[in-house]
């Protein structure tokens, strides 16, 4: 055995000695030091924003079944949140929060806040509008349609485009005769203003709008734009033809085999 085999094996069982028995207390006491031990990065005196925000959602969830006294601290307390905020997160939660509270100023509200400089709380405020306008069906059909042209951003425009087709779908057989003439009004108002729509810069507004005319007036023109601007000319009275629609050869998925392309 060579001399430095033999320091090589000394040294090897010394350290496993030294590490079983020596020092076996020490190890003991050094594996309890909190060497390790989570902490919170909490500041006293400062609220984390996932704090903040949960303390947003309480409000908001609270305020369905509270008093009207309650109601209107809680709403008061959500619009300093959201006015006060730089963080367009924290107004988005306190806008989705008040947006549960049933009460008489929400509207009010929430039209001042679709002047957000963020497209996404806007967006927050027109879908709260599309879910709980106390106005009438044409004012809410008026506000949308206003949003689907005005707003820069084209998400804006997307989500009062898709709320204008689910706020009013093709009225059914049933309860057609009802609402005849308020529901063909609101309907014009629409269809012409979503025609308008169809020439939207954005291939995606273009689409949206060609399926929310779909749903609004049961026509069924697939994704053919041609045939939707012809179909609101029709309706404006521009044009004496009304175009055909799809046909069921048309309908069809059109599969084409690599061999054939």
């Amino acid at each position: 055995m060579t001399i430095a085999l033999k320091y090589f094996l000394l040294l090897f069982i010394g350290t496993i000695l030294f590490v079983t028995s020596g020092c076996a207390v020490d190890n003991e006491f050094i594996a309890k030091l909190p060497l390790f031990e989570a902490k919170s990065d909490n500041i006293p005196g400062l609220e984390s924003p996932l704090q903040r925000k949960k303390q947003i959602q309480l409000k908001g969830q609270k305020g369905t079944a509270v008093s009207d006294f309650e109601k209107e601290i809680l709403v008061a307390q959500l619009m300093v949140e959201y006015r006060t905020s730089p963080d367009p997160n924290m107004r988005r939660e306190a806008v989705d929060a008040m947006a549960k509270i049933p009460h008489p100023k929400r509207d009010q509200y929430m039209k001042e806040i679709l002047a957000d400089s963020d497209p996404f709380v806007r967006i927050s405020a027109i879908e709260a509008l599309g879910k709980t306008y106390s106005g009438t069906k044409k004012e809410l059909a008026l506000l949308l349609i206003e949003n689907s042209k005005s707003d820069t951003d084209k998400d804006v425009r997307l989500t009062a485009i898709r709320l204008l087709a689910h706020s009013f779908p093709k009225p059914s057989q049933k309860n057609a005769a009802k609402t005849a003439n308020e529901t063909t009004e609101i309907n014009t108002l629409i269809v012409r203003a979503l025609g308008e729509a169809l020439y939207d810069k954005v291939p995606a507004v273009r689409y949206e709008t060609m399926q929310s005319l779909h749903k609004i007036t049961g026509k069924d023109y697939g994704n053919d734009i041609n045939r939707w601007i012809q179909y609101v000319q029709y309706q404006k009275g521009e044009t004496e033809k009304l175009p055909s629609e799809r046909s069921f050869a048309e309908k069809l998925p059109s599969i084409q085999l690599p061999m054939f392309k």
